[in-house]
């Protein structure tokens, strides 16, 4: 990973729930945001990310959780880039913000 470690973006989502991450993979954009929701009378979490060249913004990964922790424990396990989690792309990712 480039512009930052992927012990430094994982830290980053599990202590701040971003800040809001813009990377590159393979010659894609995508976008990472943060936001809290509130289910019921417990706060909630949600990761979601997009990739810059759908036009649809339907979103590649949307992670609910209680806390980052839970979020970024769902997001880890997500195969968004070729299939591949972000521990096996990582090589191949450049933080451009965040």
């Amino acid at each position: 990973m480039r512009g930052n470690t992927l012990e430094q973006f994982i830290d980053d989502l599990l202590t701040m729930g971003g800040p809001e991450k813009e990377f590159t993979y393979k010659n894609h954009r995508y976008f990472l945001e943060t936001r809290a929701i509130s289910e019921t009378e417990s706060d909630m979490y949600v990761f979601e990310i997009f990739e810059d060249d759908n036009k649809d913004c339907e979103y590649l990964c949307h992670c609910i959780g209680k806390d980052f922790a839970e979020c970024v424990a769902k997001f880890e396990k997500e195969r968004i880039f070729e299939g591949k989690t972000i521990y096996e792309a990582e090589q191949d990712i450049e933080v451009v913000f965040g």
